[in-house]
C-alpha cells in the first residue's frame, strides 16, 4: 500500500504546481489590457500625426516649387543665369 501512496502524491504535487503555474492575478492582467489599449490609443496618435505631417509637407513641396518656377522665371526676364 505504501507503494500506492507516493504516485498519488506525487500526481498532487504535480497538478498543484500546474494549477499555481496558471493562476494569473486579475488585477494584473486588468492593468496589461489597459496598457494594451493606452498604447494602441498612442499608436493611432502617431499614424494621424504622420499624416498631418505628410500632407503639410507635400503642401510646402508644392510652395517651394511655384517659388522656383517664379524664380526661374524672373531670372531668365532679367537676363541673370539661373541653375536649379
Amino acid at each position: 500500500m505504501p507503494s500506492l501512496r507516493r504516485p498519488s502524491l506525487l500526481a498532487v504535487a504535480c497538478t498543484t504546481a500546474l494549477a499555481a503555474g496558471c493562476y494569473q492575478d486579475p488585477n494584473k492582467r486588468l492593468d496589461q489590457m489597459q496598457e494594451t489599449v493606452d498604447l494602441q490609443a498612442t499608436l493611432e496618435d502617431l499614424a494621424n500625426r504622420t499624416t498631418d505631417m505628410q500632407f503639410q509637407l507635400d503642401s510646402l513641396r508644392g510652395v517651394v516649387a511655384r517659388q522656383d518656377s517664379t524664380i526661374a522665371q524672373l531670372a531668365n526676364l532679367a537676363g541673370v543665369p539661373y541653375t536649379r
